[in-house]
């Protein structure tokens, strides 16, 4: 299980900052949501937290260790904007295949087909990914993201641009939890306070004063 901390970290100063400085600590056990504003900025904090790019300010730490090259391999984006958001006119079954290859599987037509049947997702297969309903959009691709080795920590931004309600896919986001991955939801205001009321844990009211060892040393 993965913990990762945020200390006075952000991107550029002053009052038009991407990212102020933030100060907030990701735990397993239970799905964690942080609420910010702006177009960019959940695609800031998503690269922030899972090591994509480095704070200009402040720090970023992985079970207390400064290790970007740790958190890149322990962590993955889902659906973030611009990079990790798959073109919305591929089809589902190329998706999963193009995932196939990068988590090192072979992409058989077979092993696709399989894959998208034991998720439900089978009629899915050669439609166009727009299409798919939001709910099974943040399922399948933490799923494909999880395949990948290492990954213990699921990142998934935005996904109210997609429309329908957080209820719908909070479940299996909290059944992951359950399963020992740790969950991280970059989402905006209105959206986090429907999520805190179905029992996700707002990441940047919880204490952030944790103990662990440092592994750098």
């Amino acid at each position: 299980m993965t913990t990762i901390e945020l200390t006075d970290a952000g991107i550029g100063t002053g009052l038009g900052a991407p990212v102020p400085a933030l100060t907030l600590a990701i735990t397993p056990g239970t799905p964690m949501v942080i609420a910010v504003e702006t177009d960019e900025r959940p695609l800031m904090v998503s690269m922030l937290l899972g090591g994509r790019i480095k704070p200009d300010s402040g720090s970023v730490t992985i079970d207390g260790a400064t290790d970007l090259s740790e958190l890149r391999h322990r962590t993955a984006l889902v659906d973030t904007p611009f990079v990790a958001e798959p073109s919305p006119g591929i089809s589902l079954a190329v998706i999963v295949a193009e995932e196939f290859s990068f988590s090192g599987r072979a992409a058989k037509r077979g092993a696709v087909r399989d894959f998208l049947a034991s998720h439900g997702l089978a009629d899915y297969a050669r439609i166009e990914v727009r299409a798919l309903p939001p709910a099974d959009r943040v399922r399948v691709f933490s799923e494909l993201a999880l395949l990948r080795d290492g990954v213990e920590t699921i990142i998934i931004t935005s996904p109210e641009r997609h429309g329908g309600a957080p209820a719908e896919w909070f479940g299996y986001l909290d059944s992951l939890a359950e399963r020992g991955i740790t969950v991280v939801i970059v989402t905006d205001a209105a959206s986090r306070d429907l999520l805190l009321s179905l029992g996700a844990r707002d990441a940047l009211a919880a204490p952030t004063t944790i103990t662990t060892t440092d592994a750098s040393k």
